[in-house]
């Protein structure tokens, strides 16, 4: 299914994520986002973070919480990996 949107993440200790993905027959753009948000449930849409990469990308965190957002250009492409790392 795409949008793929994973839960929030309190993000307690946290000031950089290194986020990176991979998708194998899947044509088009494929996004990975980060939302934020600062009380674990609402969205907050005025601050905003840069889109993930195929290749490894530090995100500094902004907020809070966090959840990743996937938006496959072919839902339930062959593979779908994707990997988020946060350090202090």
């Amino acid at each position: 299914l795409s949008p793929i949107v994973s839960g929030w993440f309190d993000t307690t200790g946290y000031t950089n994520l290194l986020v990176s993905y991979v998708f194998t027959n899947s044509t088009g753009t494929t996004t990975l986002t980060v939302e934020g948000s600062f009380d674990g449930s609402t969205q907050e849409t005025d601050i905003t973070y840069a889109a993930g990469a195929a290749t490894p990308a530090t995100v500094q965190v902004l907020t809070p919480y966090i959840r990743f957002r996937l938006v496959q250009a072919t839902a339930d492409a062959t593979r779908t990996k994707a990997c988020a790392q946060a350090r202090a």
